[in-house]
């Protein structure tokens, strides 16, 4: 493997996760609360702070130095889900990690939020996840919550001058969560822009941004051309905004352009003024604005390009613009910059380690090596509920979290008394990864289907703390699939879609894979959520078609 290329890719991690854990002080608070919250007025690199979690009479927790929040949480989520083939397993994404994440979550967004609740339902998949809770729509989330977590795409790409090595899983990774225009679009510039300073060995500047913009054009394209995309995803997509998707990203291409022509004119000005100009003439400090994907993607790509000399002038002049959606545009640009910083960052980074290590494998993936996957449960006996504090409890008399396997407890109990009873606890995961998760104050058994498949040999205690997982890399998704000592391939919902799609919905392919899916273990909800897939697919496609007859 290159060298050069392995330290690019792990400075750019970490120059990711150090953005994110800096900028996670200073997120959306005021000068009065940042000094409650680290006892500074300023931040300049990674400290001990205090938070509130679990929502206005949530408890308050204490964060060790270099604590990240939700954009290195699903960066990893991300990188997880990339198998050692290099394929990006979306299903497995969509269907586990988003859900799980709820439980994990630290300062996630709205949309975020209410996508993943949307996801742990059984007839809801990644092309279908048209949610509408609460006055959030999916059709409506633009936000940034897709672009701060691609870079893994990109890290893995074999080729990365081949745009069509990475977008197609941006795009869909994307489209698990983000429906607007601005969501999507946000990750594919984020996306071009890491690629060409990876490539270049230097931040783009405004002209490459706006050759980015055109490549709108072949996100619309790919869509059409994907049938998985096509046939179940845009139809209905088309019909909930009431117009077609190549207007929609029109409108979007000229809001970017405009941006862009705006950071163009404040090029004479010097660094720190540029970038609290841009932000606040584009509207990066407005509610309606703040944390829009495609704004957070220029404001994060600026930032790369003015300071490309000093990646953590850049990051402390991020951080500390209150008001603007700090640690998504410092990770976004710590991204870009790590890809071209000689030294990593100079503050602690919690799970520095792991982070290293995905960074690692994704580069052997980029390069065609052999290359571990992540074990995840099998997914036709997936059972989650979206209850936040659902997914910790015990299996096997052990602490344990839904699709990650066995846990030890690191940290001390925050408890939340009264009807909304919880607990917080930081624990550590088999594979390296620290996270604060909540569980129910109330005993909580997961399902050993919801626990990663693990060796006879390795079999836990029964001590709720001290049982130790196999590690989650040491078995492919092959054979995960072909557990149960059964040679048969087992077809997954997503399977039978996709082969539906292909044999133009013929009736007795359908009826058979009902059958099938009907005769199995938990075959009603099975049957139930692929009928209703398929029945979505064909009502939008029929509305499609009536819309196209003269």
């Amino acid at each position: 493997m290159d060298m050069e290329d392995l330290e690019t890719i792990k400075r750019s991690a970490l120059w990711a996760a150090y953005g994110d854990a800096v900028g996670f002080i200073t997120e959306l608070t005021d000068e009065d609360k940042l000094i409650w919250r680290a006892g500074l007025s300023r931040i300049e690199t990674t400290v001990p702070w205090k938070r509130r979690v679990g929502g206005k009479f949530g408890v308050i927790v204490e964060l060790p130095a270099g604590c990240y929040s939700d954009d290195t949480q699903l960066r990893l989520a991300t990188s997880r889900a990339i198998r050692g083939d290099g394929k990006f397993d979306v299903e497995a994404f969509s269907k586990i990690e988003i859900p799980v994440w709820l439980s994990y979550a630290l300062g996630a967004g709205k949309g975020s939020k209410a996508a993943a609740v949307s996801l742990s339902k059984r007839d809801i998949s990644w092309i279908n996840n048209f949610f509408e809770d609460n006055g959030c729509r999916y059709i409506d989330n633009g936000g940034n919550g897709a672009a701060m977590r691609i870079q893994p795409h990109i890290w893995a790409s074999v080729d990365r001058n081949n745009i069509k090595t990475f977008l197609p899983d941006v795009i869909k990774n994307a489209i698990c969560t983000h429906g607007h225009p601005r969501g999507i679009l946000g990750a594919v510039f984020h996306a071009l822009s890491l690629s060409n300073a990876i490539q270049k060995g230097i931040p783009p500047g405004p002209n490459e941004w706006k050759d980015f913009v055109v490549q709108f054009d072949y996100v619309a394209e790919f869509i059409r051309s994907d049938k998985e995309l096509n046939d179940f995803w845009l139809p209905t997509w088309e019909k909930l905004t009431g117009q077609q998707i190549e207007n929609t990203f029109k409108k979007v291409t000229e809001e970017c352009l405009k941006d862009i022509e705006l950071a163009q004119q404040l090029a004479n000005e010097k660094p720190m003024n540029q970038y609290d100009k841009l932000v606040r003439d584009s509207g990066g400090m407005e509610e309606q604005f703040r944390g829009s994907g495609t704004k957070t993607a220029i404001f994060a790509s600026f930032l790369a390009w003015v300071f490309k000399d000093n990646p953590l002038e850049a990051i402390i002049t991020s951080i500390n613009l209150l008001g603007s959606d700090t640690d998504t545009i410092a990770t976004m640009a710590g991204a870009i910059l790590g890809a071209i910083a000689k030294e990593n960052p100079p503050g602690e980074i919690c799970d520095k380690t792991y982070i290293e290590e995905e960074a690692s494998r994704l580069c052997a993936v980029s390069h065609g090596l052999k290359s571990k996957s992540f074990t995840y449960p099998d997914l036709l006996k997936w059972n989650v509920t979206s209850v936040q504090g659902n997914f910790v409890g015990t299996a096997n008399n052990q602490l344990a979290i839904s699709g990650f396997g066995y846990v030890k407890p690191s940290g001390k109990l925050y408890e939340q008394k009264g009807k909304n009873a919880a607990v917080w606890q930081w624990l550590e995961l088999s594979f390296g990864q620290h996270i604060l998760a909540k569980r129910s104050s109330k005993s909580i058994k997961i399902p050993i289907t919801n626990i990663p498949l693990q060796n006879e040999k390795n079999k836990v205690g029964n001590n709720l703390t001290e049982g130790v997982q196999e590690s989650l890399f040491d078995k492919s998704r092959e054979k995960r699939l072909q557990h149960d000592n059964t040679q048969k391939h087992t077809l997954t919902i997503d399977e039978a879609t996709k082969k539906v799609i292909n044999l133009g919905f013929d009736t007795s392919t359908i009826g058979s894979m009902l059958i099938e899916f009907s005769e199995r273990e938990d075959g009603i909800e099975l049957a139930i959520g692929f009928s209703s897939i398929i029945a979505k697919a064909l009502r939008a496609r029929a509305e499609r078609e009536k819309r196209q007859k003269p």
